[in-house]
C-alpha cells in the first residue's frame, strides 16, 4: 500500500511565542512567520493585561514544540514586575507540565541586569560573573531564571544587553529609543550624569537572529545560560553624535551632578558566538540610523 505524499511531507515546528506584541516579541514573530518550517502560534494579554492563568494556558501549550518566553514586565510597581516575570513564568511551566509536550525547548529573555552592579565601561562580563541583581527587575529575571533551569526542560536562557530599534518604546525599552523619539519631534535631550556614561547597545535584529539559531541548533545542544551583546560599549555622548550624523539637529543637556543609577560595562557573548555561530552584524551608527528613520516617519503618519 502507498503512502499518500502528504502524510510524508516534514511537519512544521510546532513554535510559541509568549509577549508577541511588544517591542522583541513583534519583532521576533515576524521573523518566525517568514520560516516556512515554523507553524506559531502567539500568546497576548488577556483584556486584563495579565499573564493568563495556569488553566488559561490549555490551549496555548499543547503540542508545542519550541516556545519563546518573551512576555515580561520592566517598569511598573513591584507587583506588577513580581507577577509580570516570576509569576508569568511559573504559571507558564505548570501548564506545560500539565497541558503541553513532555520536551519542549524555551527560549527565555533576561537581562544583563540579573549581574551584580559594576561601573567598569572596559570589562567584559562573562556568564560566570556573579549573579547579584541590584534591581527588583533583575530579581524578577534571576528568579525566573532560576524556575526554568530547575524545570528540566531543555532551555536557552538569554542574557540580553540593551537591545533597541525600529518598534522600541521611548521611556521604556531603551535610551536609544528616547533620544531617537524625542530628536524625531524635535524636542531636547535630557541627560542624567556627563553623558559619559557607557552601555552595551545590540540591535534588535542581531538580538532575534540570535534567538532563532537558539531555538532550531540540533547538534550538540547544551541547556544553559548565554550572553548576547556586542562586546563593547558605547557612550551616551556617542548614541548623540550618531543621532546627529543623520542630518537630525539635536539640542541637548547634561547634569554632571544627577545620579544615573546604571551599570556600565558590556557582555562577553563569545560562548553563544562559538555555539550558535552568532555575531551581531549592525553598527551602532548603522542601527541609529533605522530607529530613527523609524520614528520620524511615525511623526509624519
Amino acid at each position: 500500500m502507498s503512502i499518500p505524499h502528504s502524510s510524508m511531507e516534514r511537519q512544521p515546528m510546532q513554535v510559541g511565542v509568549t509577549g508577541s506584541s511588544g517591542f522583541l516579541g513583534s519583532n521576533l514573530t515576524n521573523v518566525l512567520h517568514q520560516l516556512t518550517d515554523f507553524e506559531v502560534t502567539t500568546l497576548k494579554r488577556n483584556s486584563s493585561k495579565k499573564f493568563p492563568e495556569i488553566n488559561e494556558l490549555k490551549s496555548f501549550v499543547e503540542n508545542l514544540d519550541l516556545i519563546y518566553h518573551i512576555a515580561g514586565v520592566n517598569r511598573g510597581t513591584n507587583e506588577e514586575i513580581f507577577k509580570g516575570n516570576i509569576q508569568a513564568t511559573f504559571n507558564l511551566l505548570e501548564a506545560i507540565k500539565k497541558y503541553g509536550n513532555s520536551s519542549p525547548r524555551i527560549i527565555f529573555t533576561s537581562s544583563s541586569q540579573v549581574y551584580k552592579k559594576i561601573n567598569s565601561p572596559g570589562k567584559l562580563v562573562t556568564e560566570s560573573y556573579k549573579a547579584e541583581p541590584a534591581t527588583l527587575f533583575g530579581i524578577a529575571k534571576k528568579t525566573a531564571e532560576d524556575l526554568i533551569r530547575l524545570s528540566d526542560f531543555e532551555h536557552v536562557i538569554l542574557r540580553i544587553a540593551n537591545v533597541y530599534g525600529p518598534g522600541c518604546r521611548p521611556e521604556y525599552n531603551s535610551v536609544i529609543a528616547t533620544f531617537c523619539h524625542k530628536s524625531a519631534n524635535e524636542k531636547p535631550l535630557r541627560i542624567d550624569g556627563d553623558g559619559h556614561q557607557k552601555r552595551d547597545f545590540v540591535y534588535v535584529e542581531d538580538v532575534v537572529n540570535a534567538m532563532v539559531l537558539a531555538g532550531t541548533k540540533k547538534n550538540n545542544f547544551i541547556s544553559g545560560i548565554y550572553n548576547v551583546g556586542t562586546n563593547k560599549t558605547s557612550s551616551l555622548r556617542q548614541v548623540i553624535r550618531s543621532i546627529k550624523s543623520s542630518g537630525v539637529e539635536v539640542k541637548e543637556s547634561y547634569s554632571p551632578n544627577a545620579s544615573t543609577g546604571q551599570n556600565s560595562f558590556s557582555l562577553d557573548a563569545t560562548r553563544f558566538g562559538q555555539r550558535f555561530k552568532w555575531k551581531p552584524q549592525t553598527t551602532l551608527q548603522s542601527g541609529i540610523k533605522k530607529t530613527l528613520l523609524w520614528f520620524q516617519k511615525e511623526v509624519t503618519q
